[in-house]
């Protein structure tokens, strides 16, 4: 089998690959920059290219000739999709346009798995406790979820009208290991990190601390993408999340006593998001009933993220990366 993950350098193509690593599948990433030390997956080829470019994905796809596909490049930040609506629909749908059409001419037998996203559901006239199902309708409120809506009604299109095989996830929040220092949990983290080993000011900058999501940990998210995608029938959607949830305060206190260190807390609003869901909670059962289950620990999760954090930064100071990188 040929395996290909598009944006393999993020956490979440970083661990699909390396749970793929070993296997006798060949393994392709394609994105628009090369892996840093701490995205790279040894064994895994890295190819670059442009999704909004359909020369670049044809001649890609004419190369690798997938079987699997998992397709995660995007524009993954709801804030910066305020700041930049044009470019996340751009890239989240017309990329997705680009991708599936050149499957449909080059490898049309592949299966593809579509990563949209849990904050398609918006608000809920429900009550506060209210588990999201997979059949529950759209109700964006933002830029990013109504490009992840979109995503998914053109992928049916090409399910519908050419006969691709295609499934999709809608993971709730995640965090772990690799994870990218634009999301808020590890932005923390490395906070924590500059703050015990590097004397910067014990001050950890955020948003509103008091928001609730349901997170699990990124490696559980890609287990359940590689189950799904060899299980699941053409147009099923899966929820992949664990049914409960923390405030994103539990969870910053929770690595601050990981990372032993005495901090003071300041509200920074460029952290601070319109139209903020006070409350996120999926339903887990339908991935639950084909043998998936998030697996590890909120506290393993945190912990592994503030060690990998400690290394990355060390690569980057290594490497001559004296600045605050975004990854």
């Amino acid at each position: 089998m040929s395996i290909l993950v598009t944006g393999g350098t993020g956490a979440l193509g970083y661990h699909i690959l390396s749970s793929l690593c070993g296997t006798s599948h060949d393994l392709y990433s394609f994105s628009d920059e090369q892996p840093q030390p701490w995205q790279k997956v040894e064994g895994a080829t890295y190819l670059n290219g442009d999704l909004l470019n359909s020369k670049d994905v044809i001649e890609m796809l004419q190369k690798v000739n997938p079987t699997h596909i998992y397709h995660l490049a995007s524009q993954s930040s709801v804030g910066i999709s305020y700041m930049k609506p044009n470019e996340t629909l751009n890239i989240n749908l017309m990329g997705t346009q680009y991708l599936l059409e050149g499957v449909r001419q080059v490898c049309p037998k592949a299966k593809i798995m579509l990563l949209s996203s849990s904050e398609i559901y918006g608000r809920t006239d429900k009550n506060l406790t209210y588990l999201h199902k997979e059949v529950d309708p759209p109700n964006p409120l933002t830029p990013y979820a109504t490009s992840k809506a979109c995503m998914e009604l053109l992928a049916n299109q090409f399910r519908n009208a050419n006969g691709l095989h295609v499934v999709f996830v809608r993971p709730f929040y995640f965090t772990g290991p690799h994870h990218s220092r634009r999301f808020v949990i590890p932005s923390i983290a490395y906070q924590l990190v500059k703050i015990k080993y590097y004397g910067a000011e014990p001050i950890i900058y955020s948003g509103s601390l008091d928001v609730s999501r349901d997170i699990i940990d990124v490696r559980d998210v890609a287990r359940g993408m590689i189950q799904i995608l060899n299980q699941a029938d053409s147009g099923e959607v899966y929820n992949l999340c664990c049914g409960k949830s923390y405030t994103i305060r539990e969870v910053v206190e929770a690595m601050v006593d990981i990372a032993d260190v005495s901090v003071d807390f300041r509200f920074d609003p460029g952290y601070e998001r319109r139209n903020e869901i006070p409350l996120l909670i999926g339903d887990p059962t339908k991935a639950m009933n084909i043998g998936w289950k998030p697996m590890i620990s909120m506290e393993d999760s945190l912990t592994d993220l503030f060690n990998e954090m400690v290394q990355r930064r060390r690569i980057e100071l290594k490497m001559g990366m004296g600045k605050d990188l975004r990854l």
